[in-house]
């Protein structure tokens, strides 16, 4: 079943306030609407994203974290980076998603230390994020990471970081 978001007022897009009170549905087809709903709304939407990074339901942090990535806002950098110590592993998985889509050299040290995450699809997230931002920095992080991870599932997301850095893998 398809769920629609009510435009706002004089409009064909729903409004902010709209698009956020969506984020809250049990629904999760509606959630993932409203988040790109709030993508398409773009630089207004960063403020309010922003603001519920720190909201108590992990889903609601989840889908800001993703529509912060999507959005591609600078100015959402320094709560992404927040957000990689989220106790929810989904949050932790977006905000490393999200800082490699922004593709700020700054994030490299901090996804870096996402290898010691517990969980393989936080460590995944940021082995592409890594590959996505690329440089010495980012194939030095990715090379300690290779070195100390043991699911091959994320090893095999490392290497492919790698080949996405440019970095020949024939030999691993």
């Amino acid at each position: 079943m398809t769920h629609s978001i009510s435009p706002g007022p004089g409009d064909d897009r729903p409004d902010l306030e709209t698009l956020i009170s969506r984020l809250f549905d049990p629904e999760k087809a509606v959630r993932a609407e409203a988040m790109h709903g709030l993508v398409a709304v773009g630089r207004p939407a960063v403020p309010a994203c922003i603001a519920l990074l720190t909201d108590s339901d992990w889903r609601v942090r989840y889908r800001a974290a993703e529509a912060l990535g999507l959005l591609g806002d600078g100015e959402a950098y320094a709560p992404l980076v927040a957000a990689l110590d989220d106790e929810k592993d989904h949050v932790r998985y977006m905000a490393a998603k999200g800082l490699g889509l922004l593709g700020d050299p700054g994030g490299v040290g901090l996804l870096g230390r996402m290898r010691d995450d517990e969980n393989e699809f936080v460590r995944r997230s940021a082995a592409r994020s890594l590959g996505t931002i690329g440089g010495g920095e980012a194939v030095s992080a990715l090379r300690e990471a290779l070195e100390g991870e043991t699911v091959d599932g994320v090893r095999a997301a490392i290497i492919e970081a790698l080949r996405d850095a440019g970095v020949d893998t024939a030999l691993h």
